[in-house]
């Protein structure tokens, strides 16, 4: 505790990237709101399918230990680099690192923008994320119109092998840099009846057919707004409006379930900017899923559920040039996972669930980061992590995700602005778990390509 008290002084924010060194040191919820959408949109890569019943975000499985969430802390890009992500249009860029023994978890991004004319674009985004919760793969494609003053209208869709899951979104808005206004609109799973109820999959294909009573539509949100010269305001969010699906065995149709489904995640960032080189900020994300399942006729007793899953943070961030080559990047957040999982049925052959962990998890980045040359840095992170409820209701690969971790990272590499850069490091674990591992936390690297 000691710690995290001296880590309140430097810093606070997990969930915000940071803006571009020359433009003055900013955050951004972009890149948590974008993980937020994919968890909804692209759900047939959870590690357990689009119709688990461990429900949306499926949190927890037995692959992961305790040391999972402090190992991404230190394997995944830091505020900067993701501030210089979020301001190109064209790039790609991995990160990877040792989650165990023998994984990594690991990610990777590209992104083109392709003018077709003097207003119209095509865009192009890959994502690819191999982690415990998830495999993805994901392309999405769109067509973008923009005019002289800012005004923009899009339309976007996903390519999927499974053609059922592809989704359509249009969107409309105002943006400049730094500011934005935008909504968009989209149909998940937009073909799914088509093909399954109008075309009709042969039962040797998929013997279990869907059905959409209710066609999942969402609504999205981005507001991003200067007030004054010094303040900033930030806003992200989405729903799913209460969707509803039927799904069954085709040689047998009474025997499936039907499943209610509401998603939303939304998110407030507000920043004080006392100078070109001092910015602290403070921040609130919040993320629930529900799945409330019944039986059809013929369907099992294990169908009859109601599970809640939602994540809420809650902190700040501190971002300072201490020097003309040298910067602090510091978070600092407390975050709540609770989920509750209630068996309607008492012959369902399954406990109810009520579950909760709670945690203090931040960094604190002092780094080398010239326009050109060698970069380096240390680093101290944590991750203060206990379950205040439902002690060994939900997997894990050690029966709990409790434990106090902090760590010292080390870290090299070399940087071209606006071209690329790479960085290699080491993790030395302060207080190692149940592994031989002695010291040694794990290696990462990452590399980024602009054009």
């Amino acid at each position: 505790m000691r710690c995290t008290v001296a880590f309140l002084i430097i810093a606070v924010a997990a969930p915000c990237r940071g803006q571009s060194d020359s433009a003055g040191l900013h955050a951004t919820l972009a890149a948590w709101a974008e993980d937020a959408w994919l968890r909804l949109l692209d759900r047939d890569a959870a590690r357990d399918g689009r119709l688990s019943d461990q429900g949306i975000l499926q949190r927890f499985n037995p692959t992961i230990d305790p040391d999972y969430q402090i190992n991404l802390i230190r394997a995944r890009f830091g505020l900067l680099d993701d501030a210089d992500w979020a301001r190109h249009a064209r790039g790609a860029r991995y990160w990877g690192g040792s989650i165990n023994t023998r994984d990594f978890a690991e990610g990777a991004e590209f992104k083109e923008l392709v003018p077709l004319g003097r207003r119209w674009s095509t865009a192009v985004d890959f994502t690819k994320q191999d982690l415990p919760e998830l495999t993805r793969s994901l392309v999405r494609i769109g067509f973008v119109r923009r005019t002289d003053a800012g005004f923009f209208s899009s339309i976007e869709g996903t390519l999927v092998p499974l053609k059922p899951s592809s989704d359509l979104e249009a969107g409309a808005g105002w943006r400049r840099p730094g500011r934005e206004l935008a909504l968009y609109v989209a149909v998940l799973d937009a073909f799914s009846d088509l093909i399954y109820q109008d075309l009709e999959v042969l039962n040797a294909a998929a013997d279990t057919a869907l059905d959409y009573e209710r066609q999942p539509v969402t609504l999205r949100g981005n507001l991003d707004l200067r007030l004054a010269t010094r303040w900033r305001v930030e806003g992200r969010a989405g729903v799913m409006l209460p969707a509803t699906l039927r799904a069954y065995v085709q040689l047998f149709p009474d025997s499936g379930f039907r499943q209610r489904e509401r998603y939303g995640f939304s998110g407030l960032l507000v920043e004080w900017q006392g100078n070109a080189g001092l910015t602290l900020g403070g921040f609130a994300t919040y993320v629930r899923a529900v799945t409330d399942r019944t039986p059809l006729p013929d369907g099992r007793a294990l169908d009859d559920f109601r599970l809640t899953e939602r994540t809420m943070q809650a902190g700040g961030l501190l971002l300072a040039r201490v020097a003309p080559e040298w910067v602090i990047e510091s978070w600092l957040a407390r975050s709540w996972r609770p989920e509750r999982k209630v068996y309607r049925n008492a012959a369902a052959p399954a406990a109810d669930i009520d579950y909760q962990d709670v945690a203090w998890s931040g960094q604190a980045v002092l780094e080398r980061r010239p326009e050109h040359g060698f970069t380096g840095g240390i680093t101290y992170e944590l991750d203060v992590r206990d379950v205040t409820r439902g002690a060994g209701e939900v997997p894990a690969r050690e029966g709990s995700l409790a434990r106090h971790n902090n760590e010292v990272r080390l870290e090299f590499g070399w940087r071209a602005a606006n071209h690329w850069a790479f960085q290699l490091g080491l993790g030395l674990d302060s207080d190692p778990g149940m592994w031989p591992r002695g010291w040694f936390g794990g290696g990462h690297g990452r590399f980024v390509l602009y054009w």
